[in-house]
């Protein structure tokens, strides 16, 4: 059974004044050590999250046959769209999505590819290219870097 102030004053033989106040002070914080910093883990004041990873945003169009990438290149200086000419001419799957890679990690893809992407000379949004890979002839758009 918990006790009330006025239960232990009345047990005592004794009455509470009208008007008197059943709070006794201010309340009172414990400060246990070890038991403060676990009650810190459920709290955000002290939480940053954590810095975000090194990752890439990249469409590439995949070319097979060396004889094409000039043919390629002039349909995107001609001004064609990166994701049509993706969807027209690329040798990877990800040409239905206009050369969409989402985004990855370095080591994700093969490494010339990764020594392009995350190249901080390499700029954001400029088509860059042929990379010759084992795949054929890249050529990549970074849209986002991160972690840099």
């Amino acid at each position: 059974m918990i006790m009330t102030l006025s239960m232990l004053v009345s047990a005592q033989g004794f009455t509470m004044p009208p008007g008197a106040s059943r709070s006794v002070g201010p309340p009172i914080t414990l400060h246990m050590g070890f038991f403060d910093d676990i009650s810190k883990a459920f709290t955000n004041e002290e939480f940053v999250s954590p810095p975000e990873g090194l990752k890439a945003t990249a469409r590439h169009i995949l070319i097979k046959d060396k004889g094409q990438v000039e043919l390629v290149l002039n349909e995107l200086e001609a001004g064609v769209g990166f994701n049509q000419v993706a969807k027209a001419f690329s040798a990877c799957p990800s040409g239905s999505q206009g050369g969409s890679l989402g985004s990855f990690s370095p080591g994700t893809m093969v490494k010339e590819f990764d020594a392009v992407i995350f190249d901080p000379e390499t700029n954001i949004g400029e088509i860059v290219g042929p990379v010759q890979t084992k795949f054929g002839y890249h050529l990549i758009v970074v849209d986002k870097r991160t972690g840099m």
